[in-house]
């Protein structure tokens, strides 16, 4: 007869339902026998740092094969960019790290499999690239207005300004890898008749 192990049974209530579901009795059955052999100790400490790995890599699994995958991923480049520019208009620098990783991944996920996952859209990828314009010339408008008009004083104008700009410059880069991620639909030549 197995042991329960009822703190290792909960703990694999945190791979996800499809994994859990083919493996999960699995899990705790060789845990216990695990235990039997080698101790609890012993045990315990194989068993956390296979949890550490594996779990992540099972919910990102998941994740991955859904349908909302691409947007995942997309928010998750989003993220990382933002954090990044927060992070180095803040003054910590390192942020820096954030906006190289966040490239990293968007040239990735431009890869031959991944553009062959997602479906191409090219009114979404134009519209997309479309608001980055825009967002990249609201910028550029506060930027230089806040430059002309700075004066000794800080004022709420001047705060405005910074954070209008702040914003655009954000979702202007968001928006642009948004875009560029975003594959492009199957051109359309006009059939001419033959003959």
């Amino acid at each position: 007869m197995i042991a329960s192990h009822p703190v290792y049974r909960a703990l694999v209530h945190l791979y996800p339902s499809s994994f859990r579901g083919h493996y999960g009795d699995e899990l705790v059955e060789h845990f216990a026998d695990m235990v039997a052999e080698r101790g609890a100790r012993a045990a315990w400490t194989r068993t956390a740092l296979d949890l550490l790995v594996t779990i992540p890599r099972y919910r990102l699994e998941s994740i991955m094969n859904e349908r909302h995958g691409a947007t995942t991923l997309n928010i998750t480049i989003s993220l990382l960019v933002g954090g990044g520019i927060v992070s180095m208009l803040i003054g910590i620098y390192p942020g820096l790290v954030l906006v190289v990783a966040a490239l990293a991944i968007a040239f990735a996920q431009r890869s031959t499999l991944a553009r062959a996952i997602r479906t191409p859209n090219s009114d979404l990828r134009l519209r997309r690239l479309g608001i980055a314009g825009v967002l990249t010339l609201v910028f550029v408008v506060s930027y230089v207005t806040y430059s002309l008009l700075i004066g000794d004083h800080w004022t709420l104008r001047e705060t405005l300004l910074t954070g209008v700009g702040t914003l655009a410059m954000a979702g202007a880069i968001v928006f642009l890898i948004a875009g560029l991620l975003t594959p492009r639909g199957p051109v359309n030549h006009p059939v001419t008749p033959i003959g």
